[in-house]
C-alpha cells in the first residue's frame, strides 16, 4: 500500500514538471526544505508586503499538551510515506475551542496570461473524526486579513458524527462544504482505528485564469474549530513569466518598468538561491540616494513596485545586491 501511494504522488509531482517542461515558466516555488524562520516573517499583513507573511489571527494557545506554535510551523509529514518532508503546519486544537484563523500568505504574483496554475499538498493529521479544514483565498488588492473576497478552494473539517458501529465509514460523518480528504479512500493511512486515519499529502490544483492580466495575492488560511493538524507542501505557481515592456536581454535577471518612470517603476529579478537581497539607486555623479532592504528571498522570481516619485528627472543605476552578485541596470526619471 506505501509503494501504491509513492507511485500515486511521484505520478503528481511528474505532471506538475511536465507541464513546466511544456512552456509554463515556475513563478513561485515552495517545498519548506529549507527552514523558513528567516525568509517568511511572523507579523501582520500591512496590506502591500513584498514577501511571505505568515500571521497567527486568532491569537488562541495550544490545548494538545503539545505546546504547538500559534502560527503556521516547519515540521514533519504525518503519514509514514511522508515522515521525511518538511511541511508548513498549522494547530486547531486551541484554548478557547473557537475556529482559528491562521494565515499564510504568498508574495504578489503577476498573472500575465489564462496559463496560470497553482498547485500544492496537503494533508490532515486526523481524518475523519477531527478533519481540519482549510481556504486557499486570492486578492486583487492587498494582503491584508479582509483583502481576499475570493476562494479558490475548501477543504472540509469535521463537525460531527453519528452512531458509530465496528466499520463506520465517512457516511457516518458530518462535515462543512468542500473537499473531504480521505472520502473515496485514498492518501490515507490506517491508523489503529478508522475513526482516525492519518493524512498522506495529497496534491491539489486550481486555475488562475480569471487573473490574467492582475498581479495576485494567494493565502492559505486554516480556519478550523477545535480539530487537530493541517499540513501543506510543494507550493507552486507557473505560467507565463512577465518580461515588462523592455526587451529582455541577458541582464542577470534584473528588468524595470516602465523605464523611463515618472512615479513609480517595478523592479523585476531572479536569484538562483535563498539569499538576502538590497536595492539601491545611485544618481549620475555615483551617489547613493535610496537603499532599500528587500529582505531573504528564496529562490526563482520576484518584483517590488519602486516609488520613484521623490527622484529628480536624469539617470540613475538601479543595484540589486544578492548572494550571487550584483547586478546594475539604467533606469531614467522623466
Amino acid at each position: 500500500m506505501k509503494k501504491l501511494y509513492s507511485l500515486i504522488i511521484s505520478l503528481s509531482l511528474l505532471s506538475w514538471h511536465s507541464a513546466t517542461a511544456q512552456g509554463s515558466d515556475t513563478l513561485l516555488f515552495e517545498n519548506f526544505e529549507n527552514d523558513p524562520e528567516s525568509y517568511i516573517p511572523l507579523t501582520f499583513a500591512s496590506g502591500d508586503d513584498q514577501t511571505w507573511i505568515n500571521y497567527d489571527a486568532d491569537q488562541y494557545n495550544d490545548a494538545s499538551g503539545a505546546s504547538r506554535p500559534g502560527e503556521w510551523f516547519l515540521s514533519l509529514g504525518f503519514a509514514d510515506v511522508d515522515s521525511s518532508d518538511s511541511v508548513y503546519m498549522s494547530n486547531s486544537w486551541t484554548t478557547p475551542p473557537d475556529q482559528v484563523a491562521n494565515y499564510l500568505i504568498l508574495p504578489p504574483i503577476n498573472i500575465v496570461d489564462t496559463t496560470a496554475m497553482l498547485s500544492w499538498s496537503s494533508a490532515p493529521r486526523q481524518t475523519p473524526r477531527y478533519l481540519d479544514g482549510y481556504f486557499v483565498v486570492i486578492s486583487t488588492s492587498c494582503n491584508a486579513e479582509d483583502c481576499f473576497p475570493d476562494t479558490l478552494f475548501r477543504a472540509a473539517e469535521y463537525l460531527s458524527v453519528g452512531p458509530l458501529e465496528p466499520d463506520s465509514g465517512f457516511s457516518h460523518y458530518n462535515f462543512s462544504p468542500g473537499f473531504v480528504h480521505g472520502a473515496d479512500g485514498t492518501y490515507i493511512q490506517y491508523d489503529n482505528d478508522s475513526a482516525r486515519f492519518i493524512g498522506i499529502l495529497q496534491p491539489q490544483t486550481v486555475s488562475l485564469a480569471a487573473y490574467a492580466g492582475q498581479t495576485v495575492y494567494i493565502a492559505f488560511v486554516h480556519g478550523s474549530t477545535d480539530d487537530n493538524l493541517i499540513s501543506v507542501d510543494d507550493i507552486l505557481v507557473t505560467g507565463t513569466e512577465m518580461t515588462g515592456i523592455e526587451e529582455q536581454a541577458d541582464k542577470g535577471g534584473l528588468n524595470l518598468y516602465p523605464n523611463p518612470a515618472s512615479s513609480y517603476t517595478v523592479v523585476e529579478w531572479q536569484i538562483g538561491h535563498t539569499s538576502a537581497v538590497t536595492m539601491k539607486i545611485y544618481d549620475a555623479s555615483g551617489s547613493l540616494v535610496k537603499s532599500i532592504p528587500c529582505g531573504v528571498r528564496v529562490k526563482g522570481h520576484h518584483q517590488m513596485k519602486l516609488n520613484t516619485a521623490d527622484l529628480l528627472p536624469g539617470t540613475y543605476n538601479v543595484v540589486l545586491e544578492k548572494g550571487e552578485g550584483r547586478t546594475v541596470l539604467p533606469l531614467t526619471i522623466q
